[in-house]
């Protein structure tokens, strides 16, 4: 398998960096939304402190994914309606962008709080920032939306996937698994 893109499969690189950033979005997604609505208190503390943990380690995979997926050519789409086609690229970009927001605000809100963004207590990155009220209220506000619009472009984007397995077997997901596509 080729490290780079060609015009009919995603090499090495993109492959590894689409299911890792999709199981480090699934989790701080999970754990987010697991503690979004809990009471203030320990528990929602001890979960809360875990998403900021996993974040971090999660930056830079997660950036790298988004810079990858700019830089590289994307293998010459499988062929299906123009509708589709266009739908397709919208909602990559959606989850790209929703992810870069994510990352942007992620660490913005712990340092706006007045806070080092901890890591499992190995290591913490200190605050750039002072404590800033009104900043860290408007990034937890951004953090939610992009966080929503992330869990909902995911979830058309896992339909869109089965989709193509399931119904058109189109040899879309076996692109994804660095394969070549049968429909080619």
């Amino acid at each position: 398998m080729n490290l780079h893109d060609t015009p009919a499969r995603y090499g090495a690189v993109s492959v590894f960096n689409h299911w890792l950033g999709a199981a480090l979005i699934v989790a701080l997604l999970a754990i987010g939304l697991h503690f979004e609505d809990m009471p203030r208190g320990e528990e929602k503390l001890y979960w809360l402190r875990l998403h900021v943990s996993l974040g971090a380690l999660a930056l830079l995979p997660l950036a790298f994914r988004v810079f990858w997926r700019a830089r590289s050519t994307s293998p010459v789409p499988l062929p299906q309606p123009p509708a589709q086609q266009k739908l397709a690229r919208v909602l990559h970009i959606a989850l790209l962008a929703a992810v870069v927001i994510l990352l942007v605000s992620g660490p913005l809100i712990v340092w706006s709080g007045g806070r080092a963004i901890d890591v499992f207590g190995w290591f913490a990155f200190s605050v750039p920032l002072g404590e800033m009220p009104w900043l860290h209220k408007a990034l937890e506000a951004v953090h939610a939306i992009a966080a929503r619009m992330l869990l909902f472009v995911l979830a058309v984007h896992i339909f869109a996937a089965l989709k193509h397995a399931l119904l058109d077997r189109d040899g879309t997901l076996w692109r994804m698994l660095g394969r070549p596509s049968t429909a080619q």
